[in-house]
Parts: C-alpha cells; sequence; structure tokens
C-alpha cells in the first residue's frame, strides 16, 4: 500500500516536471538570416537583408520579431567626351543625379513550417508579418544643385512561402518568395485653399530571398 502511495505521489511530481520540460521543447528560440532582392514600384530592384528571432509555438507554428533592410541606387551618367591616346580609348562622364533610397522594416511575424512526409528533409513554409516601416530616400541632384534627404514612414505587411532544407538537428536553409506591401507619407499639411495634401512613396512589390533557420539561438 505504501508502495503504490510513494508511485503515485512520484507521479504527481513528475507529472509537472514532464509538462515543464515539453512546454521547454516547444517554445524554444529560433534565430533566422536572409538575404535576397526586392522590386518596389517607386524605387527600383535592391538588396534586402533580414533577421527574425523568436520562439515556437508548437512543432508547426512560430512567433517572433522580423527586422529587414533594404537599399537600393540610383545614378544618371552622361558621356560628355571621348578620346584616345597611344590607342587607348577614353570617356568623360558627368554624375547627374544620385539617389540612395533605405528601408528599415519592424514586424511582428507568425510562421507556419510543415514536414513533407516523414521520410523526407524538406518542409513547406510560411508567414505573415506586419509593423513600421521607415524609409530614407538621400537625393543629389546636381544639374540643379539640390541635396537633400526625405523621410517617410508608414504601416506595412509581408508574406512569404517558400521550401525548407533540414541540415542538421538545429538547422534548416530555405528559399522562399515573398511580397511586401507598404505606403509611406510625409509632410501632411494644407495646401492655400485649406486641402490636405503630403507627399507619399509607394514601396510595395515582389521579392525573393534565402537563408538559415537555426532552432537553439535567439531569445
Amino acid at each position: 500500500m505504501n508502495r503504490y502511495l510513494l508511485l503515485f505521489l512520484l507521479g504527481l511530481f513528475l507529472l509537472p516536471v514532464s509538462e515543464t520540460v515539453n512546454a521547454q521543447t516547444r517554445s524554444r528560440p529560433y534565430a533566422e538570416f536572409s538575404i535576397g532582392s526586392i522590386n518596389p514600384k517607386d524605387t527600383g530592384i535592391g538588396n534586402v537583408f533580414g533577421i527574425s528571432t523568436g520562439r515556437r509555438l508548437d512543432d508547426r507554428l512560430y512567433w517572433g520579431i522580423n527586422v529587414n533592410y533594404f537599399k537600393t541606387s540610383y545614378l544618371k551618367i552622361t558621356t560628355v567626351a571621348d578620346s584616345g591616346v597611344g590607342g587607348i580609348n577614353f570617356s568623360t562622364k558627368e554624375v547627374e543625379l544620385d539617389f540612395t533610397t533605405r528601408i528599415l522594416s519592424l514586424h511582428l511575424l507568425i510562421s507556419y513550417e510543415l514536414k513533407l512526409g516523414e521520410d523526407t528533409p524538406f518542409y513547406y513554409r510560411a508567414s505573415a508579418g506586419a509593423g513600421g516601416e521607415f524609409i530614407w530616400n538621400n537625393e543629389n541632384n546636381f544639374l540643379e544643385d539640390i541635396d537633400r534627404t526625405r523621410f517617410f514612414n508608414g504601416f506595412g505587411w509581408q508574406l512569404t512561402t517558400g521550401l525548407g532544407l533540414k541540415i542538421s538537428r538545429a538547422g534548416v536553409i530555405f528559399a522562399d518568395i515573398l511580397y511586401h506591401n507598404a505606403t509611406a507619407r510625409k509632410n501632411r499639411e494644407r495646401n492655400e485653399r485649406g486641402l490636405p495634401t503630403f507627399q507619399e512613396i509607394d514601396v510595395s512589390g515582389f521579392g525573393a530571398r534565402v537563408g538559415i533557420n537555426i532552432i537553439g539561438l535567439g531569445f
């Protein structure tokens, strides 16, 4: 009788310990690093670098924070003269425009991951995120002697889908396609007729990225 009572009490003690271990396993942290390109509507194609970190909710769902940094540049260069010396040709060029756009996105993220069969290392991936968009547009117009930086901010969201390949117990490399949607504004004011006016930039567009997801790394 005492033996059964001891086993019962031991079971009561181990049950919450087991549940705690399972919960910790399910909520293990992760970190994800990616590089790719996006083609926003108003800026043109550029490179994007991303970092995500968060925790597992269960064997398929993750939540986290995603930070993306995008940069693109535009140069307008004109050839004004060609010359040659000793059989070597030279071109004299002048820079008329030099524009650089940088976008910092801070999103809350929910991710889904599904293994494509018991005996396969491949995973289907999808994610959705939303948050703030912060845009800096550095403009040098040498023809009109204009040098300025315009700052925009607004709300944005992003959807991704792709495939992952498990390469170790903790690592998955992946390739995703993505759609990023964001329209940012600045200078919200009224004109001489009392009508609201503002400047707007649309940085929505499709893109692609590759990277690695590491379970156990993160907060």
